[in-house]
This record gives structure tokens, sequence and C-alpha cells, in this order.
């Protein structure tokens, strides 16, 4: 073969591999925008090793980097930045902001401030160069925040971890229940490591990280999909957590979304949307779910339009219907301009989450957020418990003990994310005491009076009798034992010829954070009003202007019960009066009623008995929704049929035939016996 044969076909294996590697990075960059990232670099890796051209091979570089920090590798993506930035062969002003994000998450502190710093000087993206100028003054804290607290211990849970991802621990009961891909038989694309799944492991006394690992319900885990991040119901009754695609759509890593499943004792529902929090139809990637202690109050991680980073947190309320509210975000305080996730609340209202936009010494930090008169205060939790990797996901078992994720090298770490259990063991040198005291009130018509001696009881969250006291003589009371901070406790008033009304006082989000105390000891005194009504039923639950009805139930008229014309709404002065009615069905927690409405004699028959029926239904309603079990309560409408003055003639005496009735039906145990007997 001639010198020029050979040559020649050089040239041609040449453009053969040229177009063949163009083709492949072509291949590899469309794995890039469906999520397949493990395939992406697979496919980078094969260019790398067989191409020659040396803007190729930095493209390439710069897309692995790419694919790992995408996937929440960053300190692979190090390395390949590095290679892509030092060739400067590639015109893209991302890789030198990504590639110091890449050098402080490492711990390259000092080439990470240089990278921002010309980045602020080059960069023409907006956003990311006031991102850049908050790092740099971030990183001026670093070297405080490494400093570690030599009281706090961290250990890591060996006996659960394993070379496979173990994440989010809540705790449940008697149990710690966590997030792993340690079981799955499927790969995920984005990458190339298999699904996760909810698993539990029962708790030993003082053994925190002991026990044996099994998946927590199959009806939640489903083949094929991700399940993480739950939190639960108080009462353990109600699960949310996130859950995302199968993998096989062509966007793989966006659809995430909150789910709920209810438990009935035996087992757990099959899962459902937790809607409006989250949509089917929407884009957002909602996800780390927490509950406050008292559960009516969801905080959770979204990317959805109108945040101010990456990831934001937001919350929503329960609502007086039981559906939950529109998500708010948590404003520009908590969140920044990058990811807040993994939200945590004590029983104090302590908002603990994990961030890499605010000061921190790498990736995801941990962060606790007080409030205190109005201001909200963010703290990094500082070296040993945050590091230069990804930490997050922070549980309480204690106030100064607890589990956190990691996803570091050192501390014993097995592989992939870790769960750590710490310790504080900070000397204790400030006590606050809680005390509750209160006034005892008695309410007519719409005055409210003070109340002397009155009898006041004090019970914990079990029922159990923790102290008793009686309102001196201007209705001041104070019980003599602490609470504690993250319970709901029950006050019992009575008082002789009046109703015993029960009002719930809980400590739940009010506690006071132990930076925040001057003295060595302070006492707090909690503040709570009750408020007494004289006992319209007396005696045989019937009073003067009581009667009976056609069956001879006791009946009486509760007045003020009044509706605008042709409307059924609840007014004010009728809330008030049907308040007394709550109270009495407190004290008397085993009564039956029901609740008749009825009108004047004007109006078409048909039309004032579906008034009548509606009218009862909004004060049924209404009843219910100040804690009064509805199986104990019905709405009847009566309509004209039952009038009091049958030839009203004045006002006057159509107002006395539109009234409303209180009629006692039964007891729950005689309702608790029919059913079984049918």
């Amino acid at each position: 073969m001639t010198t020029r044969r050979i040559y020649s076909a050089f040239i041609l294996l040449a453009a053969f591999t040229f177009f063949g590697c163009a083709s492949a990075y072509k291949s590899a960059e469309n794995k890039i925008k469906q999520g397949n990232y493990e395939g992406a670099i697979a496919q980078y890796n094969k260019i790398l090793a067989e191409a020659k051209d040396e803007v190729l091979k930095a493209k390439s570089n710069y897309m692995i980097g790419e694919a790992y920090r995408l996937s929440n590798r960053m300190e692979l993506a190090e390395p390949h930045y590095r290679k892509a930035y030092v060739s400067k062969k590639v015109e893209d002003e991302n890789l030198l902001y990504h590639y110091a994000f890449a050098l402080k998450n490492t711990g390259n502190y000092e080439s990470a401030q240089k990278g921002f710093t010309k980045y602020v000087q080059e960069g023409t993206d907006y956003n990311q160069t006031r991102r850049a100028r908050e790092e740099i003054e971030a990183l001026k804290e670093v070297e405080k925040l490494a400093q570690p607290n030599k009281y706090i211990t961290i250990e890591n849970c060996d006996a659960l971890n394993t070379e496979s991802a173990e994440f989010s621990p809540v705790l449940f009961e008697d149990k710690l229940v966590f997030t792993s891909n340690r079981n799955s038989q499927v790969v995920y694309e984005a990458t190339g490591k298999g699904f996760h799944d909810l698993f539990y492991y029962d708790l030993k006394k003082n053994e925190n990280c002991s026990g044996v690992a099994t998946p927590f319900n199959e009806a939640i885990n489903i083949d094929g999909f991700h399940e993480a991040s739950p939190t639960f119901t108080r009462n353990g009754r109600v699960m949310i957590f996130a859950r995302s695609n199968s993998g096989k759509n062509k966007d793989l890593v966006r659809d995430v979304k909150l789910y709920y499943s209810t438990f009935d004792g035996e087992q757990w529902s099959e899962a459902k949307i937790l809607y409006p929090v989250s949509s089917e139809n929407s884009d957002s990637w909602d996800a780390c779910p927490a509950l406050t202690a008292d559960g009516k109050r969801l905080y959770f991680a979204s990317n959805r339009a109108g945040g101010y980073g990456g990831l934001d947190l937001y919350r929503s309320d329960i609502q007086a219907n039981g559906q939950w509210s529109r998500p708010r975000n948590m404003g520009k305080v908590v969140n920044s301009r990058g990811n807040d996730m993994f939200p945590f609340v004590t029983k104090a209202g302590e908002l603990y989450f994990a961030s890499d936009g605010h000061p921190g010494l790498g990736s995801l930090d941990l962060f606790r957020a007080t409030r205190r008169d109005g201001e909200i205060k963010i703290m990094n939790m500082g070296a040993p418990i945050n590091s230069t990797s990804d930490d997050f996901a922070l549980t309480l078992l204690t106030p100064k003990s607890g589990y956190f994720s990691s996803n570091r090298t050192t501390d014993g770490a097995k592989g992939d994310d870790d769960i750590f259990y710490f310790e504080d063991n900070s000397p204790e040198v400030k006590t606050v005491n809680y005390y509750l005291a209160g006034t005892s009130f008695v309410e007519e018509d719409i005055n409210r009076t003070l109340l002397p001696n009155v009898d006041m009881k004090l019970y914990d969250e079990r029922g159990t009798l923790m102290a008793t006291t009686k309102s001196d003589s201007i209705g001041r009371f104070k019980f003599d034992v602490k609470l504690d901070i993250g319970y709901d406790y029950t006050v019992v008033a009575n008082k002789a010829t009046f109703i015993t009304d029960n009002k719930i006082f809980s400590t739940i989000g009010k506690g006071v954070p132990e930076e925040e105390l001057v003295d060595s000891v302070t006492n707090i005194t909690f503040e709570t009003d009750v408020i007494l009504y004289q006992n319209i039923f007396a005696d045989l639950e019937i009073e003067d202007g009581g009667g009976e009805d056609g069956n001879g139930r006791p009946t009486i008229v509760l007045e003020g019960i009044l509706y605008d014309f042709d409307d059924w709404r609840i007014r004010p002065d009728a809330a008030r009066e049907l308040d007394k009615l709550v109270a009495y069905l407190k004290s008397r927690d085993k009564i039956r009623v029901e609740l008749g409405s009825h009108t004047d004699a004007r109006g078409r028959g048909a039309y004032n008995m579906k008034l009548s029926k509606r009218r009862a239904e909004s004060a049924v309603e209404y009843i219910v929704t100040q804690g009064i079990d509805p199986t104990r309560i019905e709405a009847k409408g009566y309509g004209k049929t039952q009038l009091l003055i049958p030839n009203a003639i004045s006002e006057e005496e159509h107002q006395q035939n539109r009234r409303t009735t209180v009629t006692i039906i039964g007891t729950v145990d005689d309702l608790e016996n029919n059913n079984k007997e049918e």
C-alpha cells in the first residue's frame, strides 16, 4: 500500500471517527434532556475514550460534570468540570459558575472564592451573578462554621446503613421509618441505582442505632416507583409522603408529587395525591413533607413558579372542612436563591431544614429557623453535624438528640447516603419552667363577666389528672404544675348550675429557644380563658321555656339562632348561641341531639322545608367544626309544619315561628347498640 493510500485511509478513518463521535455526542445530549444521566455519562465516557478532537473531549468532560451535578453527585462532577475549565475550549460561562460550586462542595473554599469572584467580573446572567456575590460573602463564615462543637457526638447507624442509600429518618410510634433503595431489582436510569422504598426498624431502649430493617408496607411501596420522606400525624392514622414516576416517561426526574394514605388499625389505604397541595396536572416537583406536631400545618419543598430559588419551602394549613389550603411560600428569609428542602418541625415550633443557599460548609447544610416577636432567625447548625457533603433530613428524638442524613465519607460512612445519630451533651446552663393560668368568665347574651369560685382541673393528653385548683373572687386561677412543650392539655371548669367547659390548651410551638433566655432560670406563665354558660337544660335537660316534642322527647328552643332573609349561613350572633350548645355537648359526652329548624307560615311549603333543612345542616356543620362528633347531632328541617302560632299576623309572631329547637334523641350507647343489632 502506498504512502498516499495509507494517508487517505487514515483521513477516512478520522472522518468516520469524528462523525461517529459527533453522533454519539448528540445522543448523549438527548439523554441529558430526558434525565437519563447515568446513560449520558456512559455515552460521554465512550466519546472521551475514542475522540481525538480536544474541543469534543472538553465538552464531554463538561457534560459529564453536568450529569453528575443534576443527579446530585457534585464530588464526582468536580474533576470533570476542572478538566473542561483548564482546557479553555468550552465557551460557556455556566462552566465557571458550576465549577465554583463544585470546589466549594469539596471543601476547596479558597479556589471556590476565586471562581465566584471571577464569575462576578465576567458573568452575564443577572441571577447567577447575584448568587455568586452571596456565595463570596457566605464563604467568609466558613472558618467559624467549620469549628466542631465539642459537646456534639455523632454515630453512624451501622446496623441500619448499607452501601445503598438510607436517608430521611422519621419517628413513627416506636419505629424509625426511613427511605432506601437497598432492595430494588430495577435500575432507575437517571442515577443508575435502584428505586427508593420506605423501610422501618424498631428502636430499642438505649440502642439508638440498632434494629432490623423491614419494608414498610407493600401497599405503599410500589415496584418501579420512588417512595420517600414520609411524615405522620400524631395518632398515626395518616401518612403523607413523596412518590415519583416510574422513569418510563420522557421526563424522568420532575414528576414528584405528595401522596397520602390512611391507616384503619390494620392496613394502609391505597395512596392518593394530596390535592390541592400537589396536582397531577402540575409540572412542579413537590417532596419532603413534614407535619407539625398538632397535624394542622404541612411544610414541604417545591420548585413551583413564584419561588426565590431552585427549591423553596412552602406551607399549607388544614381548614375547618378538613381540606388543605393552597400552599404559601415561606418567604425570602427562610428561602434562599439555592435549594431549601427537607423541613422538620419540633414540638416547640422550631423549623429545621436543609439548604445549599444559606451560608454553609458545602452542599446541603442543616439550619434551624426560629420566630420571636415576628422576626425569623436562621442559624447554621455547624460542624460536626454539617460537613462539606450533603447533610439533610434531620429529625429529633429528644430536644438534644436525633437523626440526620449525610453522604459524607467520614465518621464511619458505609456508602451513598447514610443515617447518623447525634447527641448534644452541652451543659444545661439555662432552664425554663412553663405554667398555666387564666380567668373564668360567664357569658350571657353578648356580655362576658367574671365568674368566681369555679372548680378547675388540668389533664394531660392521656387523660391523667395533673392538678386541681379553684378560681378566686375575681375569677383568676393558676395550676402549680409545670407544663412540657409540644403537648395538648385539657382544662375542665365546673360550677353548679353552669355547663362545664372543656378547654384544650396546646403548648405546641410555644417554647422559647434556649439562646434567647437571659437568666439561668426563667418562669413563663401561659394564659387561657374559660367561658361557662348557664345550663339552659338544667335538671331533666329542660328549663322554663322548654317542653316536649310530639314523641315526648325533651326539647328546648335556642334563642338568637337567626338567619338573614332567604339565607342559611350562620351569623356571628347565631354562632354565640350555638357555642352554648357546643359547651353543653362537651360536658355531656354521651348525649345525642337533633337540631331542628322551623320557618314561619309564609312561602311555599316545599321551599320552606328545603330552606329549613339547609339552615339546620348549616348549624350542624358549625357545631362539628367546634370538635363535636358528627354522629352525636342530626339536622332536621320542619319548614312550617310545626308552627307555634298558626295564625301569626305580626312580625314578632312570625319570628316566634322561625325558631331553632334542640331535642334530646338518645345517647351514643343507644346508637352503638342499634348498629350492633343491625
